[in-house]
């Protein structure tokens, strides 16, 4: 049967979704610019209201007998609609069970926003209250409004519990909205689940903490005196060596999920659609100045770097949050990475990893690098080290910087402050660093570099 409402056509539906989409980029903290988004209660409001609208809708088509079958043919357009590459990843999900329950989702990322200030919780607060005062004074209940006080302060955890989808909303829009005051009640639900969200994460860090301490100072044995044998001296450093593998990888996502890398990945995926002639005039502002000159070859080198990976960046995600720790010694990685370059030309290797586009970028930063290499040691190691390809001339490039660094590099050029001419007497620092991306990019996960 298809869609069925009596009075809003779907494609006036999808029309809606796509700004209601914007309302809740807006809600999650950020304007489309990527600036800090600030809001009033009147605005808040609104998008409320628009959240109430969708909600009415599936209201209706499920009192009338036609849900399923509207359902059915909204969320197939809605996929559609989603898949587009303009379309907000975090938002990928929507559909007609979402939108089922708007107010949920609108008030979720209403809390969630990454810079909520105390003004932007204030509006939120001031909208959600006086909305729900609005329809309590309505009903004409006397006390109405002491009544709906009372209510709020009585509320806890035993109030949300109900059976829920996978996307983690009830079940059904009705189950969440046959009690009264329901914004309110919403508010306090996500609040607590912030609250008991966070309690966890605390508790755990705090208990891993003790126990990790407590195997370092080789107290397991309680009140023990005994001398600290072999084993723990061994269980020790791998705590150390997880440890310091954790920090690496955590400072390598950290710069790969940050949303700044993703607004620059986003800015180079349009920059490099365009023919090489006119892309490469984007950059050419940046080299005017003398004094400007090494930071914009940083920004652009950085965009090329993400132009060359943007076409596998999902897998790329993927494939390192799977990472697990390499006990592979650093001058064994080194060595590796050195093997690498042996038997397969250059050029082989790189016509089978790129497109044309991809070949373009990588001869343009092959140009710029030639001229000052010392730049790669201003960019992201994860960066580089997932964006060049194996056994290309850039790959030569950056690994005969790092080389440097054990004979050549005169004091004041050193990247480190290991002072060792050998790898071996390197811990912890950048260049290792370096390597460890390298050889977790290169050699521990090669399938991430192929598209």
């Amino acid at each position: 049967m298809g869609w069925a409402h009596a009075a809003v056509a779907m494609e006036e539906v999808l029309d809606l979704v796509r700004g209601f989409v914007d309302v809740l980029v807006l809600a999650g903290g950020r304007t489309s610019s990527g600036t800090t988004a600030t809001w009033s209660s009147d605005e808040v409001k609104k998008a409320l209201r628009w959240a109430l609208f969708f909600e009415e809708i599936f209201k209706d088509l499920r009192e009338s007998g036609h849900y399923e079958d509207s359902a059915a043919e909204l969320d197939a357009a809605l996929t559609e609609l989603t898949s587009s590459p303009e379309f907000p990843k975090g938002l990928a999900g929507v559909r007609s069970e979402t939108l089922s329950t708007a107010r949920v989702l609108v008030i979720r990322h209403f809390l969630k926003a990454r810079a909520m200030s105390v003004e932007n919780l204030g509006a939120l607060l001031e909208a959600v209250v006086e909305m729900d005062i609005d329809v309590t004074c309505a009903s004409g209940v006397r006390n109405a409004c002491q009544e709906y006080a009372e209510s709020i302060l009585v509320m806890d955890s035993s109030c949300f519990i109900q059976k829920r989808n996978s996307a983690g909303l009830p079940a059904r829009s009705n189950e969440l909205y046959a009690e009264p005051m329901i914004h309110s009640r919403i508010l306090v639900k996500e609040f607590l689940e912030g609250l008991e969200s966070a309690s966890c994460s605390c508790l755990a860090e705090r208990g891993l903490g003790t126990i990790l301490n407590s195997v370092k100072k080789n107290s397991v044995d309680g009140a023990s005196n005994k001398p600290c044998t072999p084993a723990i001296l061994k269980t020790s450093q791998m705590i150390d060596e997880f440890l310091v593998w954790k920090q690496w990888r955590a400072k390598c996502l950290s710069y790969l999920l940050d949303e700044r890398t993703i607004r620059i990945l986003s800015g180079a995926s349009l920059i490099f659609k365009a023919p090489k002639e006119q892309w490469m005039k984007v950059f050419e502002p940046l080299k005017i100045f003398e004094e400007s000159y090494q930071n914009g070859l940083v920004q652009t080198m950085e965009l090329c770097f993400l132009g060359l990976i943007s076409r596998q960046w999902n897998p790329l995600i993927e494939g390192f949050m799977l990472h697990t720790i390499c006990s592979v010694p650093i001058s064994k990685q080194y060595n590796d990475l050195h093997q690498l370059l042996q038997g397969t030309s250059l050029d082989e290797c790189q016509d089978k990893l790129l497109n044309l586009e991809e070949k373009d970028i990588l001869e343009y930063a092959n140009q710029l690098l030639r001229r000052k290499p010392s730049i790669l040691w201003l960019l992201p190691p994860v960066l580089i080290a997932a964006a060049i390809p194996p056994r290309s001339t850039l790959f030569q490039i950056y690994l005969a910087q790092i080389d440097k660094q054990f004979h050549e590099a005169a004091p004041a050029d050193r990247k480190c402050c290991c002072g060792g001419d050998r790898i071996e007497q390197h811990h912890n620092c950048e260049i290792t660093e370096r390597i460890q991306c390298l050889y977790t990019f290169h050699i521990q996960q090669f399938h991430l570099t192929l598209p």
